[in-house]
């Protein structure tokens, strides 16, 4: 008999996925009597199961959808394309490693609530585009490993989350839009409550002003909370945190502005934002930065991708990158380096640039010439 936990489903999924957990069960049992889903239950219940896959075969997503108030459906499943995104270990008990294009994937259950009438009216008629006008209220993705929901090892309170937040809209649902990975020692939707409000009232971080943007233009058709990890080791939870958003630090839809786990806090020190004292919460690292970037509007925060030869070499013409007016030493040397594979526009937005123009002259050699 396959279960789903309902505790871990209630302390994990949105609060409107409640009322349905009865619906996504039944439909789950059901699903797994299949050939391939009896394979998926086998590699759920397993803890740190996988299973490989490479491009033309099937993502192990149980991908449940809620239209409305309609029955629960499963929707058909999707199929890896060489570049999906992911960061994954390459270590296996049966010491075999990845082919080229292959990818151990997490079996996962997914459930997207579609609530908002202009979606539900593009669904009706099969509409799929990039842009559905009219949306004010984003589908909402839930997702986690199905290990947590069907087999878990530790209780909802005393547990810490590692999470990604994803958003976009056409072609890129459900994980291919904009992402920002975050840990928290509480619920993840407190902490996602946090963060629409900072958004809502003009935080100058990445990921708020990002999600503002583009729901502000209507571009935003879904968004994606995908549960990561679960543990009660805050060090294993640093840890993780920081491997996955080095794995895609040079993904130009990550949002996060630093390095993750404890990579992020030595930034923080080094930058002088956080004393050396001072060991805080998981939860507390974004308000710091977002205090810091309202206290120094024009200055942007310090590159933490330039290397640290880069940075000695640079204090012997920091005067000329003094003021909050001017990029700072670390800024200039980033935007040369990233103007090798990204446009103006992207590295402005990236290093809190005043504008594209300002990192065009720097490219152009224009300006900041005596840094070197």
């Amino acid at each position: 008999m396959v279960s789903i936990n309902r505790a871990w489903w209630e302390h994990l999924a949105p609060k409107p996925m409640h009322r349905r957990f009865h619906e996504v069960e039944t439909l789950l049992r059901q699903w797994c009597r299949s050939e391939y889903g009896a394979l998926w239950l086998g590699m759920a219940k397993r803890k740190g199961g996988v299973i490989r896959v490479k491009p033309g075969q099937l993502i192990p997503v149980v991908h449940f959808v809620a239209l409305g108030d309609r029955p629960i459906f499963i929707a058909p499943p999707m199929k890896v394309r060489v570049g999906h995104r992911m960061v994954g270990s390459d270590q296996f008990l049966s010491g075999h490693a990845l082919a080229e294009n292959e990818l151990a994937l997490s079996p996962t259950i997914r459930l997207d609530v579609v609530e908002d009438q202009a979606l539900l009216a593009a669904a009706a008629r099969r509409d799929f585009s990039d842009h559905i006008p009219g949306v004010k209220n984003p589908s909402q993705v839930f997702s986690a490993p199905a290990h947590l929901l069907l087999a878990p090892e530790s209780f909802p309170k005393k547990s810490f989350v590692l999470y990604q937040h994803i958003f976009c809209s056409g072609s890129s649902y459900p994980d291919d839009g904009f992402f920002y990975v975050g840990v928290t020692t509480r619920s993840w939707q407190k902490r996602w409550a946090e963060h629409r409000r900072a958004m809502e009232t003009g935080s100058p971080l990445l990921f708020h002003r990002k999600l503002r943007e583009e729901t502000d233009a209507g571009r935003v058709t879904y968004i994606h909370h995908k549960v990561m990890a679960i543990t009660d080791d805050i060090e294993r939870l640093y840890a993780t945190e920081e491997w996955l958003v080095d794995g895609h630090w040079h993904d130009q839809r990550r949002l996060n502005m630093i390095p993750g786990g404890k990579s992020g806090l030595r930034y923080l020190r080094e930058n002088g934002m956080l004393g050396d004292r001072v060991v805080p919460l998981p939860d507390e690292r974004d308000s710091i930065l977002e205090n810091w970037l309202r206290d120094h509007p024009r200055k942007g925060l310090p590159a933490p991708w330039v290397s640290e030869k880069w940075k000695d070499d640079a204090w012997a013409v920091a005067q000329i990158c003094g003021r909050d007016d001017r990029l700072s030493v670390e800024q200039v040397l980033a935007i040369r380096e990233l103007a090798k594979v990204h446009p103006a526009e992207t590295i402005a937005e990236r290093i809190g640039a005043r504008n594209r123009e300002q990192v065009q002259r720097v490219i152009d050699g224009e300006t900041y010439t005596r840094v070197i």
